[in-house]
């Protein structure tokens, strides 16, 4: 079976009198290892609502919690996810990967100009900062791919895309995922060439 990524967490805040103290300093609880897929899995070290809570104690991914796996506008989820290489997914993938982490919807969205061309594909309501830690992982979109390495960082802006590991080794990589207006690529469109949104939209 899969182990979950260990991801040691460092969480700071505030005691009663306005002095900064280290309130966390453990192995990030909520984890997730793939039960149909070797090697997939993530960790959520943190994440907020709005507003974001500077002032309590609370953990919000404490043991126990649950997490969404996409942001709502104005939220915030910061995961480190491990993707294995693609020769380790099953032949019925992408049926099972958004089956398991409930993303049914964005794999629709996203598989609408794609192609099929990767079982990966999917869209969020989101601006996403990925920064590559150990490894290589390919970003694809409807047109076009970068392969990224360690110290490489990708800036999604709510576009369709998949994250294809070709190579014989997993690759860790940190996202920031902060939730943001809903805003369809065919509403995205009809902005670019001059239409408002109301009138795009159905």
């Amino acid at each position: 079976m899969t182990e979950s990524p260990r991801v040691r967490r460092v969480v700071t805040g505030h005691d009663d009198d306005g002095r900064a103290v280290i309130l966390i300093d453990d192995i990030a609880p909520n984890a997730f290892a793939s039960e149909v897929i070797p090697g997939f899995g993530a960790a959520v070290p943190w994440l907020t609502a709005y507003p974001a809570d500077h002032v309590s104690d609370d953990d919000p991914v404490g043991p126990g919690s649950a997490t969404p796996t996409f942001p709502r506008v104005g939220e915030t989820v910061f995961r480190i996810a491990e993707f294995p290489p693609d020769a380790s997914y099953p032949s019925d993938a992408q049926d099972r990967i958004f089956d398991e982490i409930d993303g049914k919807a964005e794999a629709a969205e996203g598989a609408r100009h794609s192609g099929g061309k990767h079982f990966w594909f999917h869209r969020t309501d989101s601006l996403d900062y990925a920064i590559v830690l150990e490894g290589e992982i390919t970003l694809l979109v409807d047109d076009g791919e970068a392969t990224l390495r360690a110290g490489d960082v990708a800036v999604q802006r709510a576009t369709s895309h998949a994250w294809s590991n070709r190579t014989d080794r997993i690759a860790r990589v940190a996202f920031v995922l902060i939730g943001t207006e809903p805003l369809s690529a065919d509403e995205i469109a009809a902005q670019r060439r001059g239409i408002p949104v109301e009138s795009a939209r159905p």
